[in-house]
């Protein structure tokens, strides 16, 4: 391959990297070459016809080995010669280096396979770099030793195009580096390994054939990260810890196909092995990542975000729904996530300035107080709706088990941390959880009654659109309102008022409220690209409910409700009412902002200005018009 070989003596000859790390060269004058080299390394990738075209003079490649030939040893020479840029203290030096080597990742990818081998180097120096910096004697004897060379002897992993001995060859010649990496080009090899990832994801190939190979591969290799030793790793310094795996968790949470929440109920999304053993490592990497000091307190909180999001996106693959994975999904949140959990949230009001319409980790959010209770106030809504989740799937996922062949019938809870758990458990996991999670919640509210407790738990959700559908989806399809019958004790009680909390069209009224009876509010949701699918399968189910029960819809009320301007999502008008107390009140607005739904869903059908087709919501529009006239 021409151009390889081209870029292969650029980099020879451009640069003495191990000189120019090693030795004090100025940053300017470093930055001078790499940015030179930057430039020809784009010209040569850019010009198509050089397959064609006989290098001018021999080719000799400075990597020397018995193994590695032709393409495998040019490729060795470039990631050898480019990741020791990493371990440079400027942070610019850093950034070209990772430029340079994404660049060539790019002009490889129609190379027929070329760009795997290229990646499978980048994660051999990777892994070899992250067992030198958690304390192995002989990192690249302890890496051929790993599952990782069996499994490519015996062919068990379809997108490795090399063989064992190419790998053995290409870890003799970095060992002979004697070189010594530290966590700079760990981080580096991440933040590079996140960007080629995006743009497989962005590339347009067959059946997502390039990104489900880097996947894998990725994959692969976090199995042989030394996980265990990762979290009493002496960094000497939290902050760079805390860098490095924020890093690792944002490209751990990349590699999970992203849902948006469409599939709210039955996780249809297709499940690779890939992703079964990116589940499988979940539990390996969670307890690393945490234990940081006081000090790295946004850091923290970012790793917390992310774990999370992690959690949520791996939720909706079939795979994580059996009881075992569910109940280990419990159990992190409780031993990670108690502040979260069990934080109090009657005080919660809508404002302006927490309202999230980019992320809350957003370098714009000046006020550093205002900033963390942002982001605090995210997270506790990304802990409950793993929890609700979990708790929920419990109960479907084992409705069917006969209550003779439970064999964890205990009073206390049933998943604390030391606890072992049987793995054919019944609901009563998920219930007496939800018990206990609101009998803390709801003590710690300052007014106790389900409507005002109902409400705050709407208004925690809305600074979020999809959340908000998303949770009261879930909640629609709980069905607590029938097994609490079955729950004797201390549980009945919470889980009798959590019914009556949960009571769909109780909901949809506190929402309607919420929004000040403002159909276009509906329309916004309705017609945006988040939250448009999940707002009209969830308007559609409430309307179905409000039909069967009429007479619950019509006597809503909310006596003694002290609504304030801070729970507005849009400005009050001058000509607004707010007392809500009476039901025919309630009634009666709700009643005005559905006909209005209506017919504004209408005109804009009319004119082919909705973004789909409205008339299955139309229809249950206009039955709830006729129930009215009635």
């Amino acid at each position: 391959m021409a151009r390889l070989s081209r870029l292969c003596d650029l980099i020879s000859t451009s640069l003495e990297t191990s000189a120019c790390v090693q030795s004090r060269v100025s940053e300017k004058h470093l930055l001078h070459s790499l940015s030179s080299l930057y430039k020809e390394i784009q010209k040569l990738c850019q010009l198509q016809d050089l397959e064609d075209e006989t290098p001018v003079t021999a080719h000799k490649c400075v990597v020397q080995t018995e193994n590695l030939e032709g393409n495998c040893k040019c490729l060795a020479n470039v990631v050898l010669s480019m990741v020791n840029f990493f371990e440079h203290d400027s942070e610019f030096v850093q950034h070209l280096t990772s430029n340079i080597l994404f660049t060539i990742f790019t002009s490889l990818i129609e190379a027929d396979g070329i760009w795997v081998k290229f990646l499978q180097f980048v994660w051999i120096t990777l892994v070899i770099t992250m067992l030198s910096i958690c304390g192995a004697a002989s990192p690249c004897s302890q890496f051929q030793s790993t599952s990782l060379l069996k499994e490519v002897t015996t062919h068990k992993i379809p997108a490795l195009d090399m063989s064992s001995s190419e790998i053995e060859s290409f870890v003799s010649v970095l060992q002979s580096a004697h070189a010594n990496p530290t966590s700079k080009t760990a981080l580096g090899l991440f933040q590079m390994l996140h960007k080629m990832g995006k743009y497989l994801k962005n590339k347009v190939d067959q059946e997502g054939e390039l990104g489900e190979k880097f996947i894998l591969l990725s994959v692969k290799f976090l199995h042989n990260i030394p996980w265990d030793h990762y979290s009493k790793t002496d960094f000497g310094s939290s902050k760079m810890k805390a860098v490095l795996s924020g890093c690792m968790l944002q490209f751990i949470c990349s590699l999970i196909q992203k849902n948006d929440f469409e599939d709210s109920q039955n996780s249809v999304m297709e499940v690779s092995n890939s992703h079964r053993e990116l589940g499988d490592l979940v539990p390996k990497f969670l307890s690393s990542f945490f234990g940081l000091s006081d000090g790295e307190k946004h850091l923290v909180q970012y790793m917390k975000h992310k774990t999370l999001m992690l959690m949520i996106r791996l939720s909706f693959y079939p795979h994580q729904n059996d009881t075992s994975r569910i109940i280990l999904w419990l159990r992190f949140l409780k031993e990670y996530f108690p502040d979260l959990l069990y934080k109090p949230f009657s005080n919660y009001t809508i404002t302006p300035k927490c309202c999230l319409e980019e992320s809350p980790f957003f370098p714009s959010f000046a006020d550093k107080l205002v900033s963390l209770n942002t982001q605090t106030w995210h997270l506790q809504r990304q802990a409950l709706l793993v929890f609700f989740k979990s708790c929920f799937g419990l109960i479907q996922t084992s409705s069917g088990i006969e209550k003779e062949q439970c064999l964890c019938g205990k009073e206390a809870s049933l998943i604390d941390c030391g606890t072992p758990f049987c793995c054919c458990c019944c609901g009563n996991i998920g219930l007496s959880e939800m018990s206990d999670w609101l009998k803390c919640a709801f003590v710690c509210q300052v007014d106790t009654s389900p409507i005002n407790f109902g409400l705050s738990f709407l208004q925690l959700f809305m600074d979020e659109d999809d959340m908000l559908f998303y949770i009261l989806l879930l909640l629609q399809d709980a069905s607590l309102v029938t097994l609490h019958k079955e729950i004797k004790g201390a549980c009945y009680n919470y889980l009798h008022l959590l019914s009556n909390i949960i009571d769909p069209v109780c909901l949809f009224h506190l929402l309607l409220l919420s929004l000040k009876y403002d159909h276009l509010v509906l329309i916004d949701y309705l017609i945006s690209k988040d939250t448009g699918v999940l707002c009209a399968r969830y308007l559609l189910r409430c309307l179905k409910f409000v039909s069967q029960s009429w007479q619950s819809f019509g006597e809503f009320s909310v006596p003694q409700l002290q609504e304030t301007d801070s729970s507005n999502k849009r400005p009050k008008l001058a000509n607004e009412v707010c007392d809500a107390s009476t039901s025919s009140k309630a009634f009666v607005d709700a009643k005005q902002c559905l006909v209005s739904l209506k017919n504004t869903l209408e005109d804009l059908h009319r004119k082919n200005l909705f973004p789909y087709n409205p008339k299955a919501l139309l229809r249950s529009l206009s039955r709830f018009q006729e129930l009215c006239q009635q």
